[in-house]
């Protein structure tokens, strides 16, 4: 049986849409988010200078940055801005959006007040960094694979969480490029490029066009065989 603060529970009760919910709530403390319509390629935070606001993901993909690393991609339900949480600190990572946008826009200062104005209230950042150090943990993993394979996992898992899948195929969406994979992958644009085409003759990619779409029986059985 879960405890109260168990793995679980904390999940359910701190998560980030129990955090949307409770900015929006008008008890206690009132504050006014501003809901934004935000284009491709758009910078919502720079890396290195002060941001002043923290944002709600309503739609839309975002890129996190460290120079011109990327470290991970985050989507709807997912805040942007708790990785600095004191006002006047400035921002570790740089927020770019990848598609067109919808965003709850919220003031540093006002979700501070609003949050620890409740007891429980430093468990939603706490939940927020476990979960963020969770996703940079399994990416870092992922890039100590061989490389073919590591292509092969980071295109499932960019299919599941931004895209879509059935029992045949892993569908990537159409903007996530073989730049934007590469540079996930940690790995050159060219050297991307040419697996692709091995990986059409393998049949577990069914096109070197966008959007990718994976093979999921052809990679598995891959998977079963492949040595490197």
């Amino acid at each position: 049986m879960d405890s109260l603060y168990g793995k679980n529970t904390i999940k359910n009760l701190f998560g980030n849409e129990k955090l949307a919910d409770l900015i929006l709530d008008h008890h206690n403390v009132k504050i006014k988010p501003q809901v934004m319509n935000v284009p491709r390629k758009k910078i919502v935070i720079e890396e290195n200078t002060v941001h002043e606001f923290f944002y709600f993901i309503k739609e839309g993909i975002f890129i996190l940055k460290k120079g011109n690393q990327i470290v991970d991609l985050i989507g709807p339900t997912s805040v942007i801005g708790l990785y600095d949480l004191f006002v006047g600190e400035k921002a570790s990572l740089s927020v770019i959006s990848l598609t067109p946008a919808v965003l709850v826009k919220i003031g540093k200062e006002e979700l501070l007040a609003k949050i620890f104005s409740i007891q429980e209230g430093a468990i939603f950042h706490i939940n927020y960094m476990h979960i963020a150090l969770n996703s940079l943990i399994s990416h870092r993993n992922l890039l100590g694979l061989p490389l073919k394979k590591r292509l092969l996992k980071v295109m499932e898992k960019l299919a599941i969480n931004f895209g879509s899948e059935d029992q045949e195929y892993y569908y990537l969406p159409k903007e996530m490029t073989t730049r934007i994979v590469a540079n996930y992958c940690n790995c050159n644009v060219n050297t991307i490029t040419k697996i692709f085409k091995e990986f059409v003759a393998m049949e577990c990619l069914l096109s070197t066009s966008k959007p990718y779409i994976l093979n999921r029986k052809k990679i598995e059985n891959y998977y079963s065989v492949c040595k490197d």
